[in-house]
């Protein structure tokens, strides 16, 4: 039997769409602050060193003393300058990783509300994925009830994806954001996710690795290069 015209579109199927659509306002968010973003993150990195030179010293001055793990920790606690660095690089840290979320957000909303309100009824990841944004009843949502399901979003976010995960639940796949504006999403023509979705989503996945990978790395480099110049190896 083939399949029905439009059926209601699975949990990764969507995430895909959406995981395509946040790559490009990201891209934008990113080049369009870029000057913003890179002064941040050189201000982030600079006390970030200064903290981890910080905490080699003390931590050699600590074993010159023969101190103890616990007087060694007392000295990182009481240290002012190693305070100062650290207050500085959370800082940076949060005004580079909030600054960057509200501009996402700001620019993801214009992107969201113009694209859904056309005719197309989706954002070009959704397109990509033949999903369509619907009220119950098969209708074009109004600007109203797109907003209220873009910034009912964030309800999502804040339940740690619990909103996000009701996409899930058969025979609907509404999530929490599409339930507050009456709306669904569904998929034209065959509703499994097509192969080159799972590959996306794999790309992600590995993406990721790496990119912690990389982090750690960047980080345990500093520190071992702050324990060098400090003479604590």
């Amino acid at each position: 039997m083939s399949a029905p015209a439009s059926a209601p579109a699975g949990f990764w199927p969507r995430y895909a769409a959406w995981s395509l659509d946040a790559a490009a306002v990201a891209a934008a968010t990113t080049v369009i602050g870029a000057g913003q973003w890179l002064a941040l993150a050189e201000s982030a990195r600079r006390a970030y060193t200064a903290m981890a030179a910080r905490t080699a010293e003390v931590m050699a001055d600590a074993v010159l003393d023969d101190l103890s793990f616990g007087g060694f920790a007392q000295r990182l606690i009481a240290d002012p300058a190693l305070h100062a660095a650290a207050t500085t690089t959370v800082t940076a840290l949060t005004a580079l990783v909030f600054g960057w979320i509200l501009a996402f957000a700001l620019l993801g909303a214009v992107y969201e509300l113009g694209f859904v309100l056309s005719p197309w009824q989706a954002t070009p990841g959704k397109r990509a994925l033949r999903l369509r944004v619907t009220g119950m009843d098969g209708q074009a949502l109004d600007l109203g009830r797109i907003a209220l399901r873009y910034f009912g979003g964030s309800l999502s976010w804040l339940s740690l994806n619990i909103g996000h995960l009701l996409a899930m639940a058969k025979p609907e796949h509404r999530a929490l954001h599409d339930r507050l504006a009456g709306a669904r999403v569904v998929r034209d023509g065959d509703p499994r996710m097509p192969l080159w979705g799972w590959a996306w989503v794999l790309l992600q996945l590995s993406a990721t690795l790496f990119a912690m990978v990389r982090l750690f790395g960047a980080m345990q480099a500093t520190m071992d290069t702050a324990v060098y110049q400090a003479g604590g190896l």
